[in-house]
């Protein structure tokens, strides 16, 4: 199989959807397809890196550069309208330097790039929320002949707009568990990462949007004086204003992006993983699939997350304690939970651990490459 997978992400990103993009081009191509992935050839103001040597995977692809304009990397000013200029750009490059033959998959995850190419490609459309160009998406909806969605409220809401439910797979995101082992002591790694030895450690890592719920969390750290809380990743401006919001909190530590094995570390020297979604909106409560969600699971460390349906997909009583969404009073209660009721963690980190082999990388790459293949 050839799969042509068209996005216009820069390469690489301190956000997790670059990760993903091209875990899943290697996995493709670990599977046995052929794979080409095509991004728009711009300045790339936060990694000038190989994204191959950034993520640490195996050269098994070829990364394609479109030329195209780059206003946004010249400056932040018209930002929406330079967006669409750039993304236009791409497209426009890209169905001129994209050569489609029959039999090829053109695989996706920009609704508007379905509408470049002829319906006569099988065009895999893989979505991670509804967009609000509903004009346009509806468009994009009858163009592809198949779609790949992170949970069943996605594909519900797909079904209610007219797609067929044959045309939608759920896949869920996915972990290497591979890449969660640490073979140095937890006494080394908070030296080494300049954290207190003996402090009970609450951890976030991921942006910092506020729909992400790090707020809530910061405000359950005021309730808890005695825990420290460490936040890590996030871009700017997002990560200076949070930073700056929480600075005279004693017990908050925020710490800039990090390289994903160093983000490891972090893990396994916590006590408590958060996920504190917000329920504000409907790619928090409804849509996401957190890539922190199943790398917090291979670590066999307690996790605390917000009780709403897209967690809820994934997590049960059995992983996870709960807290209710934008709720820094529960998520304090939550906290408080697990540090009271050691063998209930334990049982429940245990099973977040045995739930998360079946969402490994490999098993969504086989299991999309053996859909698609059922389809051609």
């Amino acid at each position: 199989m050839r799969i042509k997978y068209i996005t216009n992400v820069r390469l690489p990103t301190s956000r997790a959807y670059g990760y993903a993009i091209m875990k899943m081009c290697s996995e493709f191509a670990k599977a046995g397809a052929l794979v080409n992935l095509f991004v728009p050839e711009r300045k790339n103001n936060e990694n000038k890196q190989d994204p191959f040597d950034v993520y640490g995977l195996e050269k098994n692809f070829k990364i394609n550069k479109v030329k195209g304009f780059d206003l946004l990397g010249k400056t932040s000013k018209f930002g929406k309208f330079f967006y669409w200029i750039d993304i236009l750009s791409f497209l426009l490059m890209s169905k001129s330097q994209v050569a489609l033959a029959f039999g090829d998959v053109l695989y996706t995850r920009d609704f508007i790039t379905t509408l470049f190419f002829s319906k006569k490609y099988f065009m895999v459309l893989e979505l991670h929320d509804i967009s609000s160009a509903s004009f346009v998406f509806r468009m994009a909806l009858k163009r592809a002949k198949m779609f790949v969605v992170l949970n069943n409220n996605l594909k519900s809401d797909l079904v209610s707009m007219g797609v067929s439910p044959d045309r939608i797979f759920v896949s869920p995101s996915g972990v290497d568990i591979n890449d969660f082992v640490v073979n140095e002591s937890r006494t080394d790694l908070r030296v080494k990462l300049d954290l207190p030895q003996k402090d009970k450690i609450v951890l976030y890592t991921g942006q910092f949007y506020k729909w992400k719920g790090v707020d809530i969390l910061a405000e359950a750290a005021r309730i808890l004086p005695d825990i420290t809380f460490v936040f890590v990743g996030g871009a700017e401006p997002e990560y200076s204003l949070f930073r700056a919001k929480y600075k005279n909190l004693k017990n908050v530590i925020v710490r800039e992006f990090q390289d994903r094995k160093v983000v490891v570390s972090y893990l396994f020297v916590s006590d408590v993983l958060v996920i504190p979604n917000s329920g504000i909106s409907k790619i928090s409560s409804r849509y996401t699939s957190p890539l922190k969600l199943f790398e917090y699971m291979t670590t066999r460390v307690p996790i605390v997350a917000s009780d709403l349906s897209s967690l809820r997909e994934i997590l049960t009583e059995k992983e996870c304690v709960f807290a209710k969404p934008d709720s820094p009073e529960d998520f304090a209660r939550a906290i408080q939970e697990v540090f009271a009721q050691p063998k209930l963690v334990e049982e429940l980190s245990l099973n977040a651990y045995v739930k998360v082999q079946q969402f490994t990388w490999d098993k969504r790459a086989k299991n999309i490459l053996e859909v698609i293949q059922s389809w051609i």
